[in-house]
This record gives C-alpha cells, sequence and structure tokens, in this order.
C-alpha cells in the first residue's frame, strides 16, 4: 500500500509572510525520500498553512514530516497535535536544527534538555537532527519493519541514524549518521517540477550550492564538529537549478544558502555564470548570501562580476579580540575587511557587514568600537542583530549561560505569528524566541544605548542613503565613523520628530520584551492579544520599522539633521569656499530629489544644478565635485531607469507597502539601487 507523506516547511501568515523563502530543506528530504522509496510513498510538500490543512481536508497522512526553525517549530506542532488528536496512527517527525544539545553531544544537560523539548511537545513521534536525507529513509524503512508501529519501535529501543525520541521517559539518542560525500545523489528540488508552485510571486526561490561550515562560532547552529566539512554540488547540478529559476522567477532576488559563498574556487564560475544569466532573463536583480570568511580575493572578484546585484563584505559579528575568543569566531583582518568594503567605491553595491549585539564577553565600549570600525572600513550596509540564544547551539548551553552570567528575555519572533484553520476550528500561534539583554560585561542599561546606536547606523548609514556627504566632509578629514558618532548626538540631544522616533523605538522595545517565558506564553495564548500582533499593535520589529517611518515619512528632516552635522563639523572650511558651499547646497538638494519616496517610480524632475551630478554619481561621488563645477548651469532630470521600475515592482508585490511590509523590503532589497538615476535632460536613461 502506497503511504502517503506529507512534507512541511511552514510560515506563519498571520501579519505578512515570514519565512518567504522556497522550502529548500524539506524539499531536498522529500526529493530524496521519493528517489530512493519510489512507489511505497506519494509526497506532498507545502510551505503555507492554508495549503497544508486544505490537504489535510481530503488527506491524513500516514507519516507528517515538518522542518523545526525558530520561526515555525510551534506552529508545525500545532498543527501535528492536532492531525495526532484525529489520527493516533499517523506518524509525526520533526528535523532541523532547532533541537537541544549542542553538536548532538550525549551530556547529561543535553539529555536534560532534549527531554524536556519531548514533554513540551509531545505531538512529536521522533526528531530527526541535522542532514536529513538519508536519517529519513532509514527511519522509514526501519518503521516498515515493524509494521509502522511506533510503540514497538520505541519498545525496542530501535536505533536509526540522527533519529531522537522519547521512550517511558527517557530520551533514546540514535548514532549520528556520516555527512553525505557525494551530494549529487540527492535529487534537484526542481526536478518533476516539484517545486513549481512556490513560483507565485511571494516566495524567493533558493539554491545550495555547498553544504558545511569549517568555523565553530558558538552562536551558530552549525558551529559544531558535524558541520565543519564543507561537500559541494557538482557545478552542472548548481547551473541547472539556477537556469531552471531564472526562466521561471516572478522576484527580484535569489538566495544562495551556502555559509561560504566565495570560499572556492568554482564560486567565481557560478558569479559569472549568473551574470550571465542577469543579460538573458533579467534575474535576480539581487543576491542574498553569506559571503566566505576568509577569501578577500575571491568576494572582490565575485563583486565586481555581479556588480550592484550583490552586497560584498564580511560579517564579523565583532571586531574585539575578547568577543571573537569567547565565540570562538575569525575574521579577515582589518585591512582586508577595508579592501573588501572598499569596492563600494568602485561597483555600483552597497558593502555589507554584520555585528551581533551582547555576546559572550561584549559590552557598550566593544559594541561601538566594532561598529565603528567597520563605518571606518567602508561598510554602507551594517547589520545589527541582537543575539537569539538558539537551541543547538553552544552558546545557548546551561554552561555558558552560567559563565558569562547571560541575562535574557522572551518576545514575540517578529513576523512569526498568526490564526490559522483547521478542521473548522481556529486556534492562534505566536513564536517565541529568547535573546540576550544583559551579561557579565554588559548591563542593560548599555544594551538600550548600544540598540539606540544601532537605529542611528540602520537610519543613517544603511544602503549608502547618505553616502554622497560621507564622501563630501571626507575630503575634509572627517572620518566616516566620526560622522556617524556626531549624527548620533545630535539625534540623542535634539527634540525634533526624528528624536520622536527614537523615543517611541525603545518604549515599544520594553513593551515586547518580557523577563518570564512562561507569563509571555500565558499572555499571547489568548487570541485578541494574538489580533493585537497581527495587527501591527505589538511584536514589529522595531529597528525597521522606525527606519522606515524615518525614511519614508521625514526624508527632509534627515537631510536637515545629516548636513547640518556637516556644516557644524566643517565650520570655516567651507565657508571659506564658496564654490563648495555651494556643491553643499545643491547635493543636498540632489540626494533629496532622488530618495524622497523612492518607491514612487512615477516621479521625475528637471532641476539646473551646477555640477555635473550625472558624472558624480556614475562613479559614487569619488570625482573632485570642483573640476565638475559648471557656472553656467546644467538641466538634469532625476528619475528612475525601467529596470529599476521593474525591481521596484517586484518588490512592491513581494511585500506590499504597509509599514511593516516596508520593514520587510528595507531589511531584504539592496535599496541603494533603488534610487532615482540622473541623467542629462532630453538623453534616454540607461535600462
Amino acid at each position: 500500500m502506497v503511504k502517503n507523506v506529507s512534507f512541511c516547511d511552514l510560515t506563519h501568515t498571520g501579519e505578512t509572510i515570514c519565512a518567504n523563502t522556497f522550502p529548500l530543506g524539506a524539499a531536498m528530504v522529500a526529493a530524496y525520500a521519493k528517489q530512493e522509496l519510489k512507489e511505497k510513498i506519494a509526497i506532498e510538500l507545502f510551505k503555507y498553512p492554508e495549503d497544508f490543512a486544505g490537504y489535510l481536508e481530503k488527506t491524513i497522512p500516514g507519516i507528517a514530516a515538518f522542518s523545526a526553525y525558530s520561526w515555525n517549530n510551534d506552529l508545525g506542532h500545532e498543527m501535528a497535535r492536532r492531525i495526532k488528536a484525529r489520527s493516533p496512527e499517523t506518524i509525526i517527525v520533526f528535523g532541523g536544527e532547532n533541537f537541544p544539545g549542542y553538536g548532538g553531544v550525549n551530556s547529561p544537560e543535553a539529555r536534560a534538555a532534549q527531554k524536556a523539548y519531548f514533554e513540551k511537545y509531545p505531538a512529536i513521534d521522533f526528531f530527526v537532527f541535522s542532514e536529513a536525507e538519508l536519517a529519513f529513509v532509514e527511519l522509514y524503512n526501519k518503521l516498515e519493519a515493524v509494521g509502522f508501529d511506533v510503540a514497538k519501535f520505541k519498545a525496542l529501543r530501535t536505533q536509526s541514524g540522527n533519529t531522537y525520541y522519547l521512550a517511558d521517559g527517557e530520551v533514546v539518542a540514535s548514532p549520528i549518521l556520516p555527512r553525505i560525500r557525494d551530494l549529487d545523489m540527492i535529487p534537484s528540488t526542481f526536478e518533476n517540477n516539484l517545486s513549481d508552485k512556490f513560483f507565485d510571486g511571494l516566495l524567493t526561490p533558493m539554491v545550495e550550492g555547498a553544504r558545511g561550515c569549517p568555523f565553530s562560532c558558538t552562536f551558530c547552529t552549525d558551529g559544531h564538529l558535524y558541520s565543519n566539512k564543507t561537500k559541494r554540488f557538482s557545478q552542472d547540478r548548481i547551473k541547472w537549478e539556477l537556469e531552471y529559476i531564472a526562466k521561471r522567477a516572478n522576484v527580484a532576488e535569489l538566495i544562495i544558502t551556502d555559509l561560504n559563498f566565495g570560499m572556492f574556487k568554482e564560486d567565481v564560475e557560478i558569479a559569472h555564470y549568473l551574470a550571465q544569466l542577469q543579460k538573458e532573463y533579467r534575474y535576480p536583480k539581487y543576491l542574498v548570501q553569506a559571503t566566505a570568511k576568509n577569501q578577500k580575493e575571491r568576494i572582490i572578484e565575485i563583486s565586481k562580476i555581479l556588480k550592484g546585484s550583490l552586497a560584498p563584505g564580511a560579517s564579523v559579528q565583532s571586531t574585539s579580540p575578547e568577543v571573537l575568543k569567547a565565540i570562538k569566531r575569525t575574521n579577515l583582518p582589518m585591512a582586508d575587511l577595508l579592501e573588501v568594503s572598499q569596492t563600494r567605491e568602485n561597483d555600483d553595491a552597497s558593502s555589507l557587514s554584520e555585528i551581533i549585539m551582547c555576546l559572550p564577553g561584549d559590552s557598550k565600549a566593544h559594541h561601538f568600537k566594532s561598529i565603528f570600525d567597520m563605518i571606518d572600513a567602508g561598510a554602507t550596509l551594517l547589520r545589527n542583530h541582537q543575539f537569539m540564544l538558539l537551541k543547538g547551539t553552544e552558546a545557548e548551553s546551561a554552561s555558558s549561560r552560567a559563565k558569562y552570567k547571560m541575562r535574557s528575555a522572551f518576545r514575540a519572533q517578529p513576523r512569526c505569528f498568526g490564526t490559522y484553520e483547521l478542521w473548522g476550528e481556529n486556534f492562534s500561534i505566536v513564536e517565541i524566541e529568547e535573546i540576550c539583554i544583559a551579561n557579565s560585561t554588559m548591563t542593560y542599561e548599555d544594551y538600550q544605548e548600544c540598540r539606540y546606536l544601532n537605529l542611528t547606523v540602520e537610519i543613517f548609514l544603511n544602503d549608502a542613503i547618505f553616502y554622497d556627504v560621507f564622501r563630501f566632509v571626507g575630503r575634509y578629514g572627517v572620518s566616516r565613523s566620526a560622522f556617524i558618532r556626531h549624527i548620533h548626538e545630535t539625534v540623542m540631544a535634539d527634540h525634533g520628530p526624528i528624536s520622536a522616533l527614537y523615543a517611541a523605538y525603545n518604549a515599544e522595545e520594553k513593551k515586547n520584551l518580557w523577563h518570564s517565558r512562561e507569563e509571555f506564553a500565558r499572555y499571547v495564548a489568548d487570541p485578541e492579544v494574538v489580533k493585537r500582533y497581527v495587527a501591527g499593535e505589538l511584536g514589529s520589529n522595531e529597528i525597521y520599522k522606525y527606519r522606515v517611518l524615518a525614511a519614508f515619512r521625514h526624508m527632509k528632516e534627515l537631510h536637515r539633521i545629516v548636513y547640518d552635522v556637516a556644516r557644524e563639523l566643517l565650520g570655516e572650511k567651507l565657508d571659506a569656499d564658496p564654490v563648495m558651499a555651494l556643491y553643499f547646497t545643491e547635493l543636498s538638494e540632489f540626494s533629496q530629489l532622488r530618495k524622497t519616496d523612492f518607491l514612487n517610480y512615477e516621479q521625475a524632475e528637471k532641476r539646473t544644478f551646477h555640477f555635473d551630478f550625472v558624472a558624480l554619481a556614475e562613479k559614487n561621488f569619488m570625482p573632485d565635485p570642483a573640476k565638475l563645477h559648471l557656472p553656467e548651469g546644467l538641466e538634469i532630470e532625476v528619475l528612475h531607469s525601467d529596470y529599476q521600475q521593474e525591481m521596484i515592482r517586484e518588490w512592491i508585490q513581494q511585500h506590499g507597502t504597509e509599514i511593516n511590509g516596508l520593514g520587510r523590503l528595507v531589511s531584504r532589497a539592496q535599496v541603494s539601487q533603488l534610487y532615482r538615476q540622473a541623467r542629462y535632460a532630453r538623453e534616454p536613461i540607461a535600462a
């Protein structure tokens, strides 16, 4: 008899589509299972809970498999619990990294945490840790051998690779299988049209070129020994998938899931192939990837190949030697980081870096210095993240918490909530995440000061929003970090609309944090409370929400602050040079024409300027503006190109124009690519 098997990588859809990506991991497990088990199983793959609920109205699967991540664990379990209540014989399998016990270790601490997990989520029969293709097939075969009798399987304490379960109150842990050596043994998730239904204009396609990570970062679920060898899919396989996607994609971006894209020389070849696809299919317009931590030359080369569609850089998490030692992290030397970041000077792209606040050993001084180090290294897209205590990481363990005296708080994971219907009954779910808000070297008050600086970086630095004036003040010896520091101090001391946003940002963050998981869980168990989250009243991603409010409602005020600070720093140097004083004034006007309401692609303006801003913008404001001074004046038109208009329409289709949708857009898009372009009046603008 054919057994129906459902594979779910569910996303919340209450406020918006939370994990708006193809279900790549679940699809790989499904594709391999179908290849190996052939006609024994009939598979179905799901992303949306509504789609899965529709399937369950007609079919009760013999096995229901769920991806378990921090953003969908409770949603998956509630679906599983209801399936189990209606069909006790259905076997529930969860899999992924969201499981206690660092790297699958067998310590008493890990076993206790795993037991607590199974007791909290009783519908789960089996949890498959990490790489699941081989493990799922082995589990299926061993279940088949006992007639799919879970009770018998557990009574025999059956061992099945990578699989954990609870039997008579005891965690049974199976041996960890060797990693897959030949990844091409896994069928493509695009074969047999398996993933075609996900080309819906909302979900972002994903490709895996390599699997594994050689680094041991304690905050990362891949920072354990099991994942430290990296294997690659064949180039032909990767290229076939990329072209398959490019022919069908109806969103702007593509995600490459490799943890260190650019680590291998083959990645350069893939970059060339992507550039070829861009010419042929106008896709991908934007590439999301984590670049290699130790391959400066390749990162730079790939950036030049892909130009504005890839943000080069390196995620440092911290530049403090003390923090890096505590988290077992190795970064590129600062000189190399500077060289990578400076590709922004020549290529039309933002230079990306990432920092995590309140890591073990972190302090206010360390965090501020890390931010200013990366700004001076040339980062124009600096993401500041909060330290999430993820299950399965070394940093989340009880011993690590005790060592660094971590103080944590709980909140709804942004966008990870909603109310759903199954078999005529509604239920509400909120995914709860834990973040570190203080430790032995950072007080909660210091944490709040760091969060204020994070907002300043998000509003006034990211996506090169004021890169043009940064270049200008730099000509007078003002460092980028000094400029941002003065902007930050001005905003904190000011009493205008931007300062009011900062106060609201701080108040909203406090409102969204709870110090007891149990109390918070009781609070969000109320469906009326969940409605407030869905409506955006509670639980927003504060940093993106307030960047959106600043950028879309107060662009003129942002320019006033930045240019007032610049004038204060330059002082007599600017007043002594009438040509540069005029440039300074016209630069502000030109900047506002490009960036005000920048998603409005129907807006076009003409102005007479006395500097060749077309040439300046084309060369990222590298030239000396004095050499492009035109006393007689020059008429310039500022507008979006056809290509930009297409890109904006795709982003809006995917994320909408409400505040939280715009927050998702600015967190995912390379916004600097959306600012209006300049051309000489009556000259056709390049696509």
